[in-house]
């Protein structure tokens, strides 16, 4: 159960790009002035499905995302990289699963 933050900072970044650091856990972002927001504490599994969140909750990116060549091809290596996570690690089956 998430509890409420006791402190809340709102921030505004003009065309930032964001990366995550395994070496601090922490989800870093840039923006285009060398301005950088750093949070620490952000383990794998959190942002993995803060991706989850990002890619499949009901309003997801998809409905602001512009469709150009390099999102198309960002998605296919998206999709790749999933794969082979879920070929390496599945031992669901259909019954465990639906």
């Amino acid at each position: 159960m998430l509890s409420q933050p006791s402190v809340t900072y709102t921030y505004y970044m003009r065309d930032a790009s964001v990366f995550w650091a395994e070496c601090d856990d922490s989800i870093n972002l840039h923006d285009y002035e060398d301005n950088t927001i750093c949070i620490n504490g952000v383990d794998a599994t959190s942002m993995f499905l803060a991706c989850r969140n990002a890619l499949c909750s009901k309003r997801s990116v998809f409905a602001e995302l512009k469709t150009k060549d390099h999102t198309i091809a960002s998605a296919k290596e998206m999709i790749a990289a999933l794969q082979k996570y879920v070929d390496k690690n599945d031992t669901i089956t259909e019954d465990d699963c639906c």
